[in-house]
């Protein structure tokens, strides 16, 4: 638990020393004349929004104030050895004010933005491949090159049928470079139409039948496979219902991201922009 509040409250400390301050906020310690007020906690409401300072105990109060005093005294060292007047210094600046002011744009339009029910129903309708999932559960071995994949190939030919996956997971666990699927023989679940998934695995996947492998290696951006197939589910679509709320803010996002990157696109039109040679 300490760990994990110094890791947050260390982000916190870094704000306080900018001394933003709201008119309604709390001052909660005072470092050389610089009044830190409860106003620094927003940023982890936002991350966490259970988070509450007066329901903390006195020990973690007590860290969370002198993580707050550090930051403050180490930023005051930090002027006094003049890195404040570094690049350094100036590009941090720059992208805390960025981010400040993108948090007020997203503050200011979540207020006013709004999507109705329709509108996601609507995007629900029209985008039916993205709420169907397929899952699959299958071995894999990927190798290098297309000639590690066929002697893989060439390996499991020689074992019956009967033996096929076992011997497929022995050579997973010898030979595929797949870090997190190679300690358990290939083993891997997914949604396999997922569109994370490479689309010429998915594809192959797709093609197969339960209990057999493909006997041509499969080339994706990683390498090359060797996949054996366990279980192919049935596909199953999510009801509106189930995705409402998900559709919902997804789409306030994207309205919000719009209406930023076009305030955004305006300030650049009318900015000044000289590049170095």
């Amino acid at each position: 638990m300490k760990g994990i509040m110094f890791k947050k409250f260390a982000q916190v400390a870094m704000v306080a020393s900018l001394c933003i301050t709201s008119l309604s906020a709390k001052t909660i310690v005072s470092v050389d004349g610089i009044e830190i007020s409860d106003s620094v906690f927003n940023a982890l409401k936002q991350q966490n929004p259970n988070f509450n300072y007066n329901a903390l105990s006195e020990e973690q109060k007590n860290q969370l104030l002198d993580t707050l005093i550090d930051g403050v005294v180490t930023a005051n060292a930090a002027k006094r050895e003049g890195l404040d007047k570094t690049e350094d210094y100036k590009m941090a600046n720059l992208q805390t004010l960025s981010g400040l002011w993108l948090k007020t744009q997203v503050d200011s339009l979540s207020k006013t933005i709004n999507v109705s029910v329709a509108d996601a129903q609507k995007f629900y309708n029209e985008n039916n491949s993205m709420f169907i999932t397929q899952n699959a559960e299958l071995r894999h071995i990927l190798v290098k090159t297309e000639q590690e994949a066929k002697n893989v190939i060439a390996e499991i030919s020689k074992v019956p049928k009967t033996k096929t996956e076992s011997k497929f997971a022995e050579l997973a666990k010898k030979l595929s470079i797949d870090p997190s699927s190679k300690g358990d023989g290939g083993l891997m679940k997914l949604p396999i139409n997922n569109p994370t998934i490479a689309p010429e695995f998915s594809a192959e996947v797709l093609k197969m039948t339960a209990g057999n492998y493909t006997k041509t290696p499969v080339k994706t951006r990683y390498g090359y496979h060797v996949i054996y197939l366990k279980k192919l589910d049935k596909p199953t679509k999510q009801t509106f219902e189930a995705v409402k709320g998900q559709l919902i803010e997804l789409l306030k996002q994207q309205k919000m991201e719009e209406v930023i990157k076009e305030k955004v696109k305006k300030m650049r039109d009318n900015a000044k922009i000289t590049y170095g040679k």
